[in-house]
């Protein structure tokens, strides 16, 4: 029986590890992709893609035909005789939909205008219905907007919480075959800690995997330290906590009530 349960614990405890792995990677990936963060990650490459920018972020064959800027200062052109009888002006510029609130026609800042019409271009290629399923859209679409899209957020998040309720059921099965249950605290912890650590490392193999889409890497990695850094105080908590039990003696009365039943049946 000993042996069975030593088995049970090593083979769960190595599936846990890697359970525990995907499910960190997956949660990164999906916490990077939400709005604001995608925001601020996308907005130089959307600058970039208008010319603005300063070339660092997207391949030479990705660049061209895509002017926001010269779109905005069109806009800011007509902007003061259209909203003599308008709130806003919308107009589209490629597949998107830019509104300018007219409070921008007196603005003697030309930025502004500009800078509103990259918030309007970043919000559509968040929020745009791409009509394929995630993997699909690699052959469905030519851009690859929709890798940072809320199609990709819902998609690696959803993968998160399966690979988490995956994580749930292999921590009880190692709490079901320990020996001594507080033991699985510490293995878990362990187990926890040890999963995290490669994590600070992701950056570097997604840049050897998809070296083309290197200047994504970072927007795709921007809730690494905050992962991280709650896997690992979880980690630490859940052992403390196992061996506070085992200094405190949690189940050692349990045991001396059964050693004392054993020696009155014995007489």
């Amino acid at each position: 029986m000993g042996f069975i349960r030593r088995s049970g614990v090593v083979f769960f405890s190595f599936l846990l590890f890697f359970s525990f792995l995907a499910s960190n990677s997956l949660l990164i990936l999906g916490s990077s992709l939400k709005y604001d963060n995608v925001k601020d990650g996308i907005y130089p490459i959307v600058k970039e893609l208008s010319g603005t920018g300063e070339g660092n972020f997207i391949p030479k064959e990705v660049v061209g035909g895509f002017n926001l800027t010269k779109a905005a200062e069109d806009a800011r052109e007509v902007l003061k005789e259209h909203c003599t009888n308008a709130t806003s002006y919308v107009f589209s510029y490629k597949e998107y939909t830019i509104n300018i609130p007219c409070e921008y026609a007196n603005s003697t800042n030309p930025e502004e205008i500009i800078n509103k019409t990259f918030d309007d271009v970043i919000y559509n290629i968040y929020y745009k219905d791409y009509g394929c399923d995630f993997w699909d859209c690699f052959s469905k679409t030519e851009q690859r907007f929709f890798l940072v899209s809320e199609k990709a957020h819902d998609y690696w998040m959803g993968k998160f919480y399966l690979a988490l309720l995956i994580s749930v059921l292999l921590v009880l099965l190692v709490f079901l075959f320990v020996a001594e249950k507080r033991n699985g605290l510490i293995i878990t912890g362990a187990l926890l800690i040890l999963s995290v650590l490669p994590l600070l490392k992701l950056d570097d193999l997604i840049f050897a995997v998809a070296r083309k889409f290197s200047f994504l890497v970072s927007l795709f990695l921007s809730s690494t330290n905050t992962v991280f850094w709650f896997s690992f105080i979880l980690g630490i908590i859940l052992i403390v906590a196992g061996i506070g039990l085992k200094i405190w003696g949690f189940g050692k009365t349990k045991q001396k009530v059964s050693k004392k039943e054993e020696k009155s049946k014995g007489k």
